[in-house]
């Protein structure tokens, strides 16, 4: 049952993403309707039947609605710029999926809009609402871990499977980093609370040969106060899931190949996340006539029923950006605190096509263009 203040919210994207968001406004309490408008109109219809949304003929019968204060985006990566502005210029309230965008100057100029427009612009991040991640934020604020010096990320899944798929094409995704790997250079920005200063990346070739994005990294990225984070990333040695409804995704995916572990090391102590064993750690580092200590003091885990609200909390990430939009509050994450991430996406990018360590400060006045799928191959 909506409140009295409740809102009417649109959804612009019918794919997978789109319906997951439709989902998760079903829970607010502060939701009164929700319209929904795709380019294809069957996913629509599909919609309308499943979930009982409205759906809308074309994008200005959205924009146009003054009922409608809320928008979210989740249409593919090389339409966000576009949808987002014009959200924006409409005087909606705009959630936009991440990457930001496929360029550079396209998510530079989505933050610029925001700012001319006053409007709220929040940037899906949802990690930052993960209970595995935020839990490592609290240690931080509460001083346990003392000052973060180095993270430690290592990320191994199956392919996307799909030949067609937009996220594997470079036009349409933007690349690997933005797509996939932002969320988890993200977290590090937001743990250690600093800007990135240079960031170098390197890729060996594909495994999977149809892609057009590269499916591994590794990524070091050094920020101004001397703290060091690392990223490693490969797709393909992990075996396919294929979504037995018998099993839970993380207990059918554990032991087969899939990481997703985190190392946060700093002055007092250190922290893991740990995806696949569903556990966080923690230890208190100390000093005794031998030397340094480490005593492992702390350990969480988590039900299967729990695993998406611990480490991809999208759910309350959707309710929470719509109880900010009504009460008139500032977004969770500022657009430029996302800029941010998203300029080191493209700086890992630049490094991994000219082979060479990348200053972010070089992005200012140089547009990073991704790179084409020869020199995918030869890098």
């Amino acid at each position: 049952m909506s409140s009295d203040n409740a809102i009417e919210v649109a959804v612009l994207g019918a794919g997978q993403m789109g319906g997951h968001v439709i989902e998760h406004l079903a829970d607010s309490p502060l939701v009164r309707a929700i319209t929904v408008y795709d380019r294809h109109p069957e996913r629509m219809e599909d919609l309308k039947q499943r979930c009982g949304v409205k759906t809308a003929e074309s994008l200005e019968q959205v924009l146009s609605d003054p009922a409608i204060r809320l928008v979210f985006i989740t249409a593919s990566n090389n339409a966000h710029k576009e949808l987002s502005i014009a959200a924006l210029q409409a005087g909606k309230a705009v959630m936009c999926e991440k990457p930001m965008a496929t360029t550079l100057a396209n998510a530079e100029a989505m933050v610029e809009a925001a700012e001319t427009t006053g409007g709220f612009l929040q940037i899906g991040f949802e990690l930052r609402y993960s209970h595995l991640y935020t839990k490592v934020k609290d240690w931080i604020d509460e001083g346990r871990l003392g000052r973060v010096l180095n993270t430690q990320c290592t990320y191994t899944t199956s392919a996307w499977g799909r030949h067609d798929a937009w996220r594997t094409q470079s036009k349409s995704s933007g690349g690997m980093f933005g797509e996939k790997l932002s969320h988890y250079v993200d977290l590090p920005r937001w743990w250690i609370g600093d800007q990135v200063e240079e960031v170098y990346a390197v890729c060996a070739p594909n495994v999977i040969p149809y892609y057009e994005v590269h499916d591994n990294y590794h990524c070091t990225y050094r920020f101004t106060n001397g703290a060091v984070s690392h990223l490693t990333f490969m797709m393909g040695p992990a075996a396919t899931f294929r979504g037995d409804p018998l099993q839970n995704a993380v207990s059918q995916q554990a032991g087969d190949g899939h990481a997703l572990r985190y190392m946060i090391y700093g002055e007092r102590g250190a922290a893991e996340t740990d995806v696949f064993p569903r556990s966080i750690k923690r230890w208190e580092f100390g000093e005794n006539d031998y030397g340094q200590t480490s005593e492992w003091v702390q350990t969480e885990t988590w039900e299967p029923e729990r695993d998406f609200s611990y480490f991809h909390n999208t759910h309350d990430q959707a309710l929470d950006i719509v109880r900010r939009v009504v009460k008139g509050e500032p977004p969770k994450t500022n657009p430029r605190d996302a800029l941010e991430t998203t300029r080191l996406c493209f700086a890992a990018e630049l490094s991994v096509k000219e082979k060479r360590p990348v200053r972010l400060a070089e992005l200012n006045s140089h547009q990073p263009q991704l790179p084409s799928s020869d020199q995918r191959k030869d890098s």
